[in-house]
């Protein structure tokens, strides 16, 4: 630290309290006006001439008046009848020290800001040599980054926001985390270039009314809001709009019109891509064991009766012969030697068949009549085929389940669907919005586990981000179910084969701590009184003060800085709900110019008379 850095010092290191090798406290200039979070440095000259630099950040402010023993001496000493002094400390509580020596600053040791290269060096941005993502701004409207490393799973991945509904925003700082990826420039650069960012995929589950499902159109109200494009423009984005590689997907809408149209209210159904399952994708996909939630699992036998169906079906299955739609036939006999391995069973092609050799199979009503047909025979030898030695009690629990599921499930699989495609688009956005719990984790493990299967054998690139709300229900702390363990699974593995999860929950406290244990970026936004205790992460002070955050305000914890640091990210220029979305004028020029190349090709050479 030099000479002019001292002439700009906000303070003196307090000598009247210890300080130590991770907190001090500074006295303010009676000049000096400083912040929460500002960072500070202090440079220190040890016995033998060497010197080491302290960077801290301000994690709490204090007044008082010295010389002022009881509370009434405070009217005395305004009135000027006794005399004392206004001291204005900070406490700082201690980022790094350059170089690495453990020691303490001295007393009396002049603070100042840490300003350019010092505040460079406090945020540890001089070691994320392997890039560095901008994950907001502080308080003085500086960017801060996290190390890329830990956000692409190179040294680490998985990002866990945690705070409570509709103020914390949540699901909006996901979102600006994945548009500072995939829609700037620099976020191309990380991802290895446009090569790299073009095989970028980006799952986003919708759980919220029709929310997301306009992150393709620009948002109405930021034009409005200058300071907020400054915001923007700040973390390095010139031109902020909507996300512009995106597909959207929703459940088709019930009716017997036999047409496949999806379910949705706020967008052209031409605009959005129905998807499900076929028969065959549902058995061959092993998909009958996200219908069981962690209520059904191990407290009784129908996790075990699930599994033995879910083998025969793989054992049985035929391709209805002269059928395209995915129909499937469950062949009443099977072939001697036939394997018992689910997975080898799945990988290879089934072969046809007729009606007449079986049972035919266009949607999961048909697999309901099927098993309560085999319930029915009076063949101890097939019973034992399906399902196992069960208890006749066990059998009718599993029955009673799939009834119930009939209505939630049974929309999305039948004949002629699609599932969701990540080759189209880099950011996909499903709804499940409209879905009853039960299918909402049916698609959510569906879904997942085919992006975890893909990744099998293939490393680390192309990188798969998966954004999911409401994480406590899909894997909560306690108890069990096939979805619970992929997403601890994922969680532990995901990010040496590049599938990174971003989790949102009200508390973590209540998701499997698998998850955010493993995460390498913790957020946090306003935080519930009660739940606060369960933010290890956060120093006491910042977890009562994340009790009082207003929205757009986030604290992020990252590996390669010891102390969680405070941010602010800016608006979203793309809509994030029905009433934000604005027409995109690129979007509907490049429509308008379509409608008139197909009048003219309509009506033909023009003929001059």
């Amino acid at each position: 630290m030099s000479d002019s850095d001292d002439a700009g010092r906000i303070g003196l290191v307090d000598g009247s309290v210890e300080s130590d090798s991770r907190t001090f406290h500074v006295v303010l200039e009676p000049t000096t006006l400083i912040q929460l979070d500002e960072l500070v440095a202090v440079a220190t000259e040890l016995p033998g001439g060497a010197r080491v630099t302290h960077y801290g950040i301000v994690t709490e402010l204090r007044s008082r008046f010295e010389g002022a023993d009881l509370p009434s001496d405070t009217g005395r000493v305004v009135d000027r009848t006794l005399p004392a002094e206004h001291v204005r400390r900070a406490e700082v509580r201690v980022l790094r020290v350059v170089p690495e020596l453990f020691v303490s600053p001295h007393a009396g040791a002049p603070a100042t800001r840490a300003l350019g290269e010092h505040r460079t060096v406090a945020l540890f941005e001089d070691e994320m040599t392997r890039g560095k993502l901008p994950v907001g701004l502080d308080l003085g409207g500086a960017t801060v980054y996290a190390d890329m490393r830990f956000v692409d799973g190179r040294s680490g991945g998985h990002v866990s926001i945690s705070g409570i509904s509709g103020v914390a925003t949540k699901t909006s700082y996901a979102l600006f985390l994945l548009y500072q990826l995939l829609e700037t420039e620099q976020g191309m650069e990380l991802l290895g270039g446009r090569a790299g960012r073009e095989s970028v995929r980006a799952l986003v589950f919708n759980t919220k009314g029709e929310d997301l499902l306009h992150l393709d159109r620009p948002n109405s109200e930021f034009a409005g809001r200058p300071e907020e494009r400054e915001k923007w423009r700040a973390l390095g984005v010139e031109r902020p709009g909507p996300f512009r590689s995106v597909r959207l997907y929703a459940p088709r809408q019930s009716g017997d019109s036999g047409s496949i149209v999806a379910n949705v209210q706020t967008r052209r159904t031409a605009d959005v891509n129905p998807y499900g399952w076929t028969p065959e994708q549902f058995i061959r996909e092993q998909l009958l064991q996200f219908c069981f939630s962690s209520d059904d699992e191990r407290s009784t036998q129908v996790g075990f009766v699930e599994q033995q169906v879910r083998i025969q079906l793989l054992r049985r299955l035929r391709r209805l012969e002269g059928d395209a739609t995915g129909a499937v036939v469950i062949a009443e006999a099977v072939p001697p030697n036939t394997s018992y391995n689910p997975d080898r069973l799945a990988e290879r092609e089934p072969a046809g068949a007729s009606a007449g050799t079986g049972h035919v199979m266009r949607d999961f009503g048909d697999l309901i009549d099927l098993l309560e047909e085999v319930v029915a025979e009076d063949d101890e030898g097939l019973m034992n085929a399906w399902f196992g030695r069960a208890q006749s009690g066990t059998r009718q629990a599993f029955l009673r389940r799939l009834l119930r599921l009939r209505r939630h499930i049974g929309p999305l699989i039948g004949c002629g669907l699609e599932p969701v495609s990540a080759e189209n688009a880099k950011l996909h956005v499903v709804d499940i919005s409209t879905l009853h719990d039960d299918a909402q984790r049916f698609v959510v493990g569906a879904l997942l586990d085919r992006v975890w299967r893909e990744k099998q054998g293939t490393g680390r690139t192309p990188l798969r981000f998966v954004v999911l709300d409401e994480l406590n229900k899909y894997a909560p702390a306690h108890g069990f179910s096939p979805l619970r363990d992929l997403l601890v699974d994922i969680a532990e593995r995901g990010r040496s084969l590049g599938v990174l999860l971003i989790g949102a929950q009200q508390a973590a406290s209540a998701v499997a701590q698998a998850l955010p244990r493993n995460a390498s970026l913790k957020v946090a936004g306003r935080l519930d009184a009660s739940e606060s205790d369960a933010y290890r992460f956060l120093t006491p002070a910042l977890r009562e003060r994340a009790t009082r955050f207003m929205p757009g305000t986030m604290v992020v914890s990252q590996p390669i800085v010891p102390e969680p640091i405070p941010v602010r990210f800016p608006f979203p220029p793309f809509a994030t709900n029905p009433d934000e979305a604005a027409e995109d004028e690129e979007a509907a020029g490049a429509r308008a110019a379509a409608i008139v190349r197909n009048v003219g090709a309509l009506a033909g050479p023009k003929v001059e008379l």
